[in-house]
């Protein structure tokens, strides 16, 4: 869905004459999660001199490293998806977030379990970078929020179902907690909650971002419920800029577009705003456009920029699963 949103905006603006009279074109390249290709191919996208921008890459732990590589090639790059706070903290100039980072989203649950009374807490974390990432700034939520974690433990590419039951079990008889909090990715993270609700462990479960995915549904199957994490796309929102999206997504693809759709859409029509109010496709130029946008509604909410270049958060809502569908709990 990240490539169905950015070639819809592109094709929405290249129909309406494009840029400073040219046309938007873009390169599609394939990282297969290895950083040794990323590299490669940063280095490659930095050696073509039609290259001005960049939207990507899909995993932080390949963001960050890749980064440098445009910042030295004088690339401008956005990116879609990475939310981990150090993508900002290089000091580079020409590096930005449109998307929140991981301590927005920490805010959010954190203040999301303090309303609901989920205070005393267990963490199952995926032991891989996001894992770690999204429990780290739930952790640091909690302190804020009064909450207590209780037990931690730890699942990696190699636990299987034994294991997992292993642990829920282990929770289930020796621990009073109000809420299990679940990081890491498809299909793990799925499988632990399905154990979880097989074991009858009928409490909340807080998941992060990267569950955001329809798969997530597929898993569940429609009999799981209290499955609740954090998105800022609300494809049932009233706002005009979403209706518009919802609309054109779902006349070309025959779906609901999800959250790595308005991403990708978001975006491009940043990008296409940094062009035209720099006047210019120089990277540097168009840098100092973003960090002074004013009014730009997007399909997840305003865009500002922050000097570092991290995203000013405006909207996250949270979302639940039930009846195998994302209910939306705070629709505008």
């Amino acid at each position: 869905m990240l490539w169905e949103g950015i070639a819809l905006a592109v094709d929405e603006i290249n129909s309406e004459g494009g840029v400073l009279g040219r046309k938007i074109k873009m390169i599609k390249r394939d990282d297969e999660d290895s950083v040794e290709k990323a590299i490669v191919i940063a280095q490659e996208l930095g050696e073509n001199p039609d290259v001005v921008a960049v939207l990507g890459h899909y995993q932080s732990f390949i963001t960050i490293p890749a980064s440098v590589v445009y910042q030295y090639y004088g690339i401008l790059l956005l990116s879609t998806v990475c939310t981990h706070p150090d993508l900002t903290r290089q000091g580079f100039p020409l590096v930005f977030r449109a998307v929140p980072n991981d301590e927005d989203y920490g805010n959010i649950l954190g203040e999301f379990c303090q309303e609901k009374h989920y205070k005393r807490l267990v963490f199952y974390v995926g032991q891989n970078k996001y894992g770690h990432d999204f429990t780290s700034a739930l952790a640091a939520a909690s302190l804020r929020y009064g909450l207590q974690i209780l037990d931690e433990e730890s699942y990696d590419d190699f636990s299987g179902v034994s294991e997992f039951r292993r642990v829920l079990n282990h929770w289930k008889e020796h621990y009073s907690f109000d809420a299990i909090v679940l990081s890491g990715k498809l299909p793990q993270a799925g499988i632990i909650i399905r154990e979880a609700r097989e074991l009858g462990l009928e409490k909340p479960i807080i998941v992060g971002v990267a569950l955001d995915r329809k798969e997530l549904l597929t898993i569940l199957g429609k009999e799981v419920k209290d499955v609740f994490l954090p998105t800022d796309f609300d494809p049932h929102s009233k706002k005009t800029e979403v209706q518009n999206f919802v609309k054109a997504f779902q006349k070309r693809h025959g779906k609901t577009p999800g959250v790595l759709a308005s991403h990708g859409y978001d975006t491009i029509y940043t990008l296409a705003y940094a062009i035209e109010h720099a006047n210019s496709t120089s990277p540097p130029k168009m840098a100092d456009a973003l960090r002074a946008i004013e009014n730009l509604k997007v399909t997840t909410g305003a865009m500002h920029f922050s000097q570092s270049g991290d995203r000013i958060l405006e909207y996250v809502c949270i979302k639940m699963v039930e009846n195998g569908q994302f209910k939306y709990l705070h629709t505008e």
